[in-house]
């Protein structure tokens, strides 16, 4: 029977969660990418996290110094005491320069192979980093020399019982694969270049033979100090059993509008055009939430942090509203978790992440996005909202968190278009329009959606006040022949 493969954490928990515990022991990994992917950023963090676990650590650099490689970790704040840093040129020190105009010989690839084979033989390091194989390829007179050489390296290295992980620059298009066919697993990370904003990173498990992995992209980002990787939401994995809930808006009138209170695990979309109320609806959901004991996450991308902030202290008092996660006088955080979003600098990962920490860490029951005009801005370039939002949607149901998405729009709901193509995977929608009636312009709201029990099919007029949202009365045929008409600016 084949001895069961152990793993070996990486030092990025999320990295280690995409790679269902992490790389295995005793094997060739390859990281590739092209130049700027942040390759020799996770080589570190492997190594470092392999000092912490007692594990003697080799990184064998053929093409930056050892200072250029301290510095890299400097600016992160690491330290690499107990790394054994080996700067390894192509050809020994003293051997006489080849002649450019001679294509490289077959002794000068092996000589290499041995010599960096020897070096890790005689450090006896358990993990180990070579960084990078581009200059091990130009070496190469053509691929079936250089796969060649490589998977005897790979045969000797794993003979040692040493861990490797082998950086590539990715310089070719398309690329080759006899790197990605000789090494045991094989991590890929990509850089996406924006229209506008910041770049994108992302990476995804090719291969991981014997061992189990997820699947797909998963955003990442490197930062001061850390790298985070943001897994891919896979919903049916998540579950949670949790006493029921139902939440009423606190608006008599509007609650009975619409049939009654929002439930678990429900999805709510508010769509209308700009300034009609939809964030301020959205908060009166937000403050009935928090009075019942419960958290709420409220991601806003349109409004300054300190416009919104007043609006809400303004509902709940400054006593609920999160600052920097707990009150001033260090007891439990408040329940209101106000995260502002710039749509140009994250990544759809990285969104979703930041709602399951809310979900998973604060244990909020209800989340509000707004508004999904602004996320769209994130994963345009994707052309895969619907899947990305019926993933999340699936997984704040079965997680029992009630979603309320904000959406701006000012013409008639249209679902083959977005975000109004939103609405068929939503449980419920409530629609705000503005009308024009004696040349004054007016506010109207009606229930269009709602799932889960029976709503009103009346419109109502709608007024917005300094104490919040109030319903008037049904607005008849006879006001619309008075002269009342939706305004579609």
């Amino acid at each position: 029977m084949a001895p069961e493969l152990t793993r070996l954490a990486t030092g990025i928990p999320e990295l280690d969660a995409v790679l269902r515990g992490g790389l295995l022991r005793n094997r060739i990994h390859l990281i590739e990418g092209r130049p700027g992917t942040g390759k020799t950023t996770l080589g570190l963090r492997y190594l470092i996290e392999g000092i912490k676990a007692g594990d003697s650590c080799l990184y064998l650099t053929l093409s930056e110094s050892a200072d250029e490689l301290r510095a890299t970790a400097h600016n992160h704040g690491w330290s690499l005491d107990g790394i054994d840093l080996v700067e390894m040129l192509p050809l020994p020190p003293g051997a006489p320069a080849p002649q450019t105009i001679l294509l490289p010989t077959e002794s000068e690839l092996s000589e290499l192979v041995d010599r960096l084979a020897e070096r890790v033989e005689r450090s006896g390091a358990a993990r180990v980093v070579i960084d990078s194989m581009v200059e091990i390829r130009l070496l190469a007179r053509d691929s079936a020399h250089y796969r060649r050489q490589i998977i005897a390296l790979r045969q000797r290295l794993t003979q040692m019982g040493a861990s490797v992980l082998l950086l590539d620059d990715v310089t070719s298009d398309p690329p080759d694969f006899d790197l990605q066919s000789a090494a045991h697993g094989v991590i890929a990370l990509e850089q996406m270049e924006r229209s506008f904003g910041a770049a994108r990173r992302r990476l995804r498990v090719v291969k991981l033979r014997g061992g189990d992995f997820q699947s797909g992209w998963h955003d990442y980002a490197i930062l001061t100090g850390q790298v985070l990787v943001f897994p891919s939401l896979i919903a049916q994995e998540h579950q949670r059993d949790c006493p029921a809930l139902e939440i009423c808006s606190g608006i008599e009138r509007f609650d009975a509008l619409f049939g009654g209170p929002l439930t678990a695990g429900s999805s709510t979309m508010i769509l209308g055009p700009s300034g009609v109320g939809k964030t301020t609806l959205a908060l009166q959901y937000a403050l009935a939430t928090v009075r019942a004991g419960h958290d709420v996450g409220y991601f806003n991308f349109d409004e300054s942090e300190t416009t919104l902030r007043s609006r809400v202290v303004a509902h709940m008092g400054e006593g609920e509203v999160e600052n920097d996660g707990s009150n001033e006088d260090g007891e439990h955080p408040r329940h209101f978790h106000l995260r502002r979003v710039n749509p140009s600098r994250i990544s759809p990962g990285e969104f979703i992440w930041s709602v399951r920490r809310l979900v998973e860490d604060r244990n909020a029951r209800l989340i509000i996005i707004d508004s999904i005009n602004s996320y769209l801005d994130i994963i345009r370039e994707e052309k895969s909202l619907l899947p990305q939002m019926h993933e999340l949607f699936s997984y704040l149901s079965n997680m029992k968190v009630m979603a309320i998405i904000v959406g701006a729009h000012s013409a008639r709901l249209d679902t083959s278009k977005e975000p109004d193509a939103l609405s068929i995977i939503t449980d419920n929608i409530i629609s705000l329009r503005y009308y024009e009636r004696d040349n004054v312009v007016h506010k109207a709201i009606c229930v269009l959606k709602k799932r889960q029990g029976k709503h009103a099919p009346d419109i109502h007029a709608l007024e917005l006040t300094e104490e919040g949202v109030r319903i008037g009365a049904r607005i008849d045929v006879a006001d619309r022949e008075a002269g009342a008409s939706p305004l579609e600016a």
